[in-house]
């Protein structure tokens, strides 16, 4: 028995915009993250965290880029052969009637 493919947009999304967060990250390391490091000359306990974060994240986003990019390559959206059908216009509703008309004198 035949399992039917299920296709979900979903995954294809989230995995480009994890390449687009990988990509913004690599972007900053080249351009900004010097700048960073020089900020935190004062306190040598934030700069030893922030370059334990950067030597965690750097070969973490490489594998993390490739499983991305695999995902979209399997998970890659076909074009739709879909017909478009015009529905009808939805009906005019009456017009709202009146509030009660103890509705003034109670609200102010």
């Amino acid at each position: 028995m035949g399992r039917e493919r299920k296709h979900v947009p979903l995954r294809y999304r989230r995995a480009r915009s994890l390449l687009y967060v990988i990509g913004l990250f690599w972007l900053w390391l080249w351009l900004g993250s010097a700048a960073f490091m020089e900020g935190l000359y004062h306190s040598p306990l934030h700069a030893v965290l922030a370059m334990y974060a950067l030597a965690v994240i750097v070969p973490v986003s490489i594998p993390a880029a490739l499983l991305a990019g695999i995902q979209m390559a399997m998970t890659r959206p076909r074009a739709y052969t879909a017909v478009i059908v015009k529905l009808p216009a939805a009906p005019q509703h009456p017009p709202l009637r009146p509030a009660h008309w103890w509705y003034g004198e109670k609200v102010s």
